[in-house]
């Protein structure tokens, strides 16, 4: 066999980059024309070509940065005209703007990246930072000493909880923020439970996107990072409230006292699940077991350490009456023999 020309060998090549043509959908597997490259059924398209870097990086820019695409035009929508995007979502309007889940999903994935940075890259430099901003309550050197232990610890099972548990936690926020917004809004009739998850579904997905990509554009500056960590809880209470007004159709004057209401609820739920988790935590801090995370057991040597030192002042306090009452039955003794 001959060595095959340039020509040929090129024509090899595409050949086989060729998927295999049939004459059904492979989507809705309905009947589909050769020589079409649409579907009439479900709109799929016919790909010839098997996937490359080329075409997946096309795919990528198609999906995502065309300006006619959904996401796109859904992202640039929620800062201009959230109403329009929410609203036409409830009123059954699908094509115009990304779904509500499709859209939260897309949130819940820029999340999944930002924790795998974070956590791989960046943790060890983040904890540090958190215990250097705290201010240091106590003098002697072996309560700073566990102070630090105690914080790191804590910040380590704290950190390693909400990363990879992120997604969770962002699915569970939603219902809670629908619930607590439907309480707040409960002499609004226009929208129930369901709709005021939809709500939630998109603008807090937003301002999280926002949030999280912005972050991870500070990570190289621990100091830029707290600074924003600081501000964007700031950042997400102003935007759900521009959200709600242009929603509700709310004045001035009724946006500040629905912002009140919504953070009074809010702050009632987080103290309410704050002691749950507290009581859990000291609960297990209290028992014995071996198997406890570095975090309970620092919270158990601390109490430890606490009951140490409240016997140790209650010995010295008994010493300090003792040589009271020394000293005043000597003067008393001292007076009679006068």
């Amino acid at each position: 066999m001959g060595k095959l020309s340039k020509a040929e060998r090129k024509a090899l090549k595409k050949e086989s980059r060729l998927l295999e043509i049939t004459e059904t959908c492979i989507n809705c597997e309905e009947k589909l024309a050769l020589d079409q490259r649409f579907c009439n059924y479900c709109g799929g398209k016919r790909i010839y070509n098997r996937l490359t870097w080329r075409n997946l990086f096309e795919d990528f820019v198609d999906r995502f940065l065309n300006l006619e695409n959904s996401f796109l035009r859904t992202f640039v929508a929620m800062f201009r005209q959230p109403e329009d995007v929410i609203g036409g979502y409830m009123n059954g309007m699908r094509k115009k703007y990304l779904p509500a889940f499709s859209y939260f999903a897309i949130a819940v994935t820029i999340a999944g990246f930002s924790a795998f940075i974070l956590q791989n890259y960046y943790i060890d430099d983040f904890i540090q930072a958190q215990i250097d901003a705290q201010v240091t309550m106590f003098q002697d050197e072996p309560t700073q000493q566990l102070q630090q232990e105690f914080l790191q610890g804590w910040l380590k099972e704290y950190m390693a909880f909400v990363l990879n548990y992120q997604s969770l936690i962002y699915f569970c926020s939603i219902p809670l923020l629908a619930l607590i917004s439907r309480i707040v809004f409960w002499n609004y009739r226009k929208y129930n439970f369901v709709e005021h998850l939809v709500i939630y579904l998109y603008s807090y997905s937003h301002i999280v996107m926002i949030i999280l990509v912005v972050g991870m554009l500070l990570l190289w500056n621990q100091t830029l990072y707290q600074m924003f960590s600081m501000i964007s809880f700031v950042i997400m209470i102003i935007y759900t409230a521009y959200v709600l007004k242009r929603l509700f159709n709310l004045s001035s004057g009724s946006l500040v006292l629905k912002t009140a209401f919504f953070a009074l609820v809010s702050g009632a739920v987080v103290l309410l699940l704050s002691f749950v988790f507290l009581g859990v935590v000291v609960s297990k801090a209290l028992s014995d077991d071996p198997s406890d995370s570095q975090f309970i057991i620092m919270m158990r040597k601390s109490i430890e350490m606490g009951k140490e030192k409240a016997r140790a002042q209650k010995a010295k306090d008994s010493l300090v009456l003792d040589s009271l009452e020394r000293n005043k039955l000597h003067t008393s003794a001292s007076d009679i023999s006068n």
